[in-house]
């Protein structure tokens, strides 16, 4: 407690690391501004934080990812909405999440989930003044929950996707499987990207209500330049503007929808254009890059996630040659 020169007293108070200060015509009045504080700071409702937190948060969020995220926050909040911030603990918490987690969701969900509950807790720390400590801090996320895989196409929508590439649209695949760009990238993929045998890769398209929009890819690790392989070279050809464009536009989705339908109708495949990506990282392991390459090529921000790939890719290969080892048998020639 201080007296200034102007008569106020100044009473301050550590929250969370950051000095708060409170002034009053009286000591009293300053200690009861404090205390004010302090109980309104203390008796935060969960949903008014997670509200605010989802006002400022949302808007900084790509389409995709705000797809993603808005129903871990609707989960949340219809959860834990009228609890008061400090109230909840770490094992309230934590049985929430296991008890998530049990419904069968993939791991990548519930840690999203659980994610949410630690940016709401620490925007309370943060811009709401609780004195609290995140229990999203220490709970853990069940082991053993399912991964989600992505299987490749089979060797026949592969054939066909091979054989196909000069009938309409039928680039679009083949090129997603010899330059593993994804779908958006390949979308907002321009003719001057393609240029001294490398694909440079540095937008992509997504789509907000029909309407296309681009972006700048999320990391760094997005930006990248790819060589064009000689399967896909003498189909690059030299030109002004977007590769795969409506009326000179980027592709609007209900016209990449058709576009897509009608291919997959007519040369008989039944893939995604994620599958045929994947395709390329096969392609990868099977040539003997490194996961460190791989991980660059296919634009991935963690190593992790080329390692599962490549973790998968192996188990498939190890399952389909055990398969034809079991159906070997010896061949006893008859001798006179």
């Amino acid at each position: 407690m201080k007296k200034r020169k102007d008569g106020y007293y100044k009473v301050t108070k550590s929250i969370n690391g950051i000095q708060k200060c409170f002034y009053g015509k009286s000591r009293a009045e300053a200690i009861r501004k404090r205390d004010e504080f302090l109980n309104r700071k203390e008796s935060i409702v969960f949903r008014n934080v997670a509200e605010e937190w989802w006002e400022e948060h949302s808007p900084t969020l790509a389409y995709n990812s705000l797809k993603g995220l808005k129903p871990a926050y609707e989960r949340a909040v219809l959860e834990f909405g009228d609890m008061f911030i400090t109230e909840i603990t770490p094992s309230e918490l934590s049985n929430y999440i296991r008890e998530f987690a049990s419904k069968g969701y993939a791991d990548k969900t519930v840690r999203t989930q659980l994610g949410v509950f630690s940016m709401v807790f620490k925007y309370a720390i943060n811009y709401r003044g609780a004195n609290i400590q995140n229990p999203a801090r220490d709970v853990v996320i069940p082991r053993g929950l399912p991964k989600r895989k992505i299987t490749l196409p089979s060797d026949e929508d592969i054939q066909k996707v091979k054989d196909n590439v000069m009938l309409p649209f039928g680039l679009f695949p083949y090129m997603l499987m010899y330059s593993g760009l994804r779908r958006g990238e390949l979308l907002a993929l321009r003719y001057d990207d393609c240029r001294d045998g490398f694909i440079t890769v540095n937008k992509s398209l997504y789509y907000v209500n029909n309407k296309p929009m681009i972006k700048e890819p999320k990391t760094e690790c997005g930006k990248r330049r790819i060589p064009i392989l000689n399967k896909l070279a003498p189909y690059i050809k030299s030109g002004k503007g977007i590769i795969f464009n409506y009326k000179g536009n980027y592709l609007p989705q209900h016209i990449f929808d058709r576009y897509w339908n009608d291919y997959c109708k007519m040369v008989g495949i039944n893939c995604t254009p994620h599958q045929l990506r994947h395709c390329f990282a096969t392609m990868l392991y099977e040539g003997d890059i490194s996961p460190k390459d791989a991980q660059y090529l296919l634009g991935h921000s963690q190593l992790s996630t080329t390692m599962d790939i490549y973790t998968d890719i192996r188990q498939q290969r190890e399952k389909d040659i055990a398969e034809g080892v079991k159906s070997i048998d010896i061949r006893v020639d008859n001798r006179v």
